[in-house]
């Protein structure tokens, strides 16, 4: 659910990535966005068939994930980028999506979705990345070094909550 009052955000068609959410007035730097809500899964018992019209299930920690409501125009509609403008952050079995800078008018929010990186069971790989920024990498899976590092960050605010 969007925190951020309707003003400040549109959703329109993008290019390549479907529809995304769009800056309409400025957005400040630390801002809640939103929390990203659904259905709780367990990830061991998911369909992965689920993802086929798209890239929604956000995981809450090892065992759990959100499926969002995908009839309602909510966060789960944030986009990829490699050079995100917002950040998700756990905390209390909740997801959060904030601001990471001033996000300017007309600017697409973004966030990184921090797949793990690409294994045998991601083949044919459907993860492309469409960001257009200069530091895109291509795919929305991280590098390894880059995911242990994201693992180690999240056991740490684990730990200190």
């Amino acid at each position: 659910m969007f925190y951020i009052d309707k003003s400040y955000y549109q959703i329109k068609k993008t290019k390549n990535k479907g529809r995304g959410v769009f800056c309409k007035k400025e957005i400040k730097a630390k801002t809640i966005i939103g929390e990203y809500t659904g259905t709780k899964v367990k990830i061991a018992e998911y369909d992965l068939n689920k993802d086929k019209e798209g890239l929604y299930l956000i995981f809450l920690n090892d065992k759990y994930a959100i499926y969002p409501d995908l009839t309602k125009t909510d966060v789960h509609l944030i986009n990829h980028s490699c050079e995100p403008n917002c950040w998700i952050v756990n905390h209390g079995g909740k997801v959060y999506f904030f601001a990471l800078r001033n996000i300017k008018i007309g600017e697409e929010l973004t966030i990184s979705y921090l797949l793990p990186p690409k294994d045998e069971n991601c083949n044919p790989c459907t993860h492309d990345c469409y960001c257009g920024s200069k530091k895109c990498t291509g795919t929305m899976h991280q590098s390894k070094e880059n995911f242990k590092k994201w693992q180690r960050f999240q056991e740490k605010l684990i730990k200190n909550t």
